[in-house]
């Protein structure tokens, strides 16, 4: 099977994404049925092939789940969205599972904007321009020494 054009991306940035604690088929599809969601495949795919690191731009799946589910509950975050990282007061990035023009958005938003606003906050059109925009964030804080991962 061909790689998407993300997958592409992934292989030729790989110390920026080969980490630690793959997922597995049965993590993600337990994540998608305590969500209702479906979650895109290529995040099904770093997931599994690659782990978290460095510019993945998900804090954990777990953590994800726990975060999603309260935001819907205290918030009324819509079912469509997946929290993908809580910056805390530094707001909150989620991942749009409808499709927009093919794509599926990453919003960066503050947690104030949750759920009325978030179309006026700072919108990836899909998941490789937000891990783009991490990988940059990245490089201004890390290390050369500090970027691959050593296991």
């Amino acid at each position: 099977m061909a790689m998407s054009k993300f997958q592409n991306f992934v292989r030729e940035n790989e110390v920026w994404f080969r980490g630690r604690l793959p997922e597995t088929d049965d993590t993600l599809l337990r994540v998608e049925n305590e969500l209702g969601v479906m979650l895109p495949d290529d995040i099904k795919w770093l997931l599994k092939e690659y782990g978290y690191w460095h510019g993945t731009g998900i804090s954990n799946i777990e953590e994800s789940v726990d975060d999603t589910l309260s935001a819907r509950e205290h918030l009324n975050l819509l079912h469509k969205y997946v929290v993908l990282y809580d910056h805390h007061d530094g707001g909150v990035i989620l991942l749009d599972t409808e499709k927009c023009n093919g794509k599926n958005r990453v919003i960066n938003s503050g947690w104030e904007s949750v759920p009325d606003e978030l179309e006026k906050e700072i919108i990836h059109s899909d998941f490789e321009a937000y891990t783009r925009i991490v990988i940059e964030a990245e490089k201004r804080f890390l290390d050369s020494d500090e970027i691959e991962c050593r296991d």
